[in-house]
């Protein structure tokens, strides 16, 4: 009889709550993504949410949009460009580019848990960015988890990297669609994701209460006012928060 694998513990999971894009404020050199966001969010005690994509010459960096207009003055795909050529243009009022997953990763050393959203690729291709974000985990010892709405990158990262926390980050098109929800058992068989990110806005959730009662931990996102706080308390593990929501409380 083949012996059971090992069950999977990760408790740091629910340990703080996150701060989505790190501790940032719009318009501010604490930009969304931006390493002095992740830097106020480990200063104040928090975990730090980050999002991330692959440029064309196979460098993981930490944008959360698609394209780059929104808060850069550059046009086009991230994945169109090389990392060197992404440096010309400063993010938001930052006065700075875009930092890679390595600078993140060598900025927080381990001192709180990141939460690494890995955004689906324009072109569909998972393996760069999937193998890009395994790559800059060498000889990183701190407590990392990947999360996607993506089923196939959770799923990836349960094949080819077993041993770091994954997630699976759930929206209204896999809760509010009748064909998604069908799937829904199918998804977590494959991907076996170590906890969910749930939509505030859909809490509280039938399927979320499923999960829940199976001890593994639900996170909630993006949690910005003090109803939502509420909500969340009372039916996640742990929020991924922007403020004012969270902090305000502690002021």
């Amino acid at each position: 009889m083949a012996a059971k694998a090992p069950k999977r513990s990760f408790p740091w999971i629910t340990d703080l709550d996150i701060a989505h894009r790190g501790l940032f404020t719009t318009g501010s050199e604490r930009e969304e993504n931006s390493l002095a966001a992740v830097q106020a969010a480990v200063e104040a005690g928090y975990a730090v949410e980050i999002d991330v994509r692959a440029t064309v010459d196979n460098i993981v960096v930490v944008f959360h949009d698609a394209t780059l207009e929104r808060l850069t003055e550059g046009k086009g795909s991230v994945d169109q460009w090389g990392f060197q050529q992404l440096k010309k243009y400063t993010v938001g009022n930052t006065g700075l580019p875009m930092p890679s997953l390595a600078d993140v990763l060598d900025l927080v050393d381990g001192r709180v848990p990141i939460f690494i959203e890995i955004k689906s690729p324009e072109h569909d291709d998972i393996q760069k960015v999937c193998a890009g974000v395994r790559h800059c985990f060498e000889g990183y010892a701190g407590p990392v988890a990947v999360m996607s709405f993506d089923p196939r990158i959770v799923r990836w990262f349960r094949q080819y990297m077993p041993k770091y926390a994954r997630g699976l980050v759930v929206g209204r098109e896999m809760l509010l669609n009748w064909k998604a929800r069908l799937m829904w058992p199918f998804v977590l068989r494959k991907t076996k994701p170590d906890f969910i990110a749930c939509d505030i806005n859909l809490m509280p959730n039938s399927a979320c209460e499923r999960w829940r009662k199976t001890g593994k931990p639900l996170l909630t996102w993006t949690v910005r006012t003090d109803m939502q706080e509420k909500v969340g308390r009372e039916h996640a593990d742990a929020l991924i928060f922007e403020a004012p929501a969270v902090i305000g409380d502690q002021s």
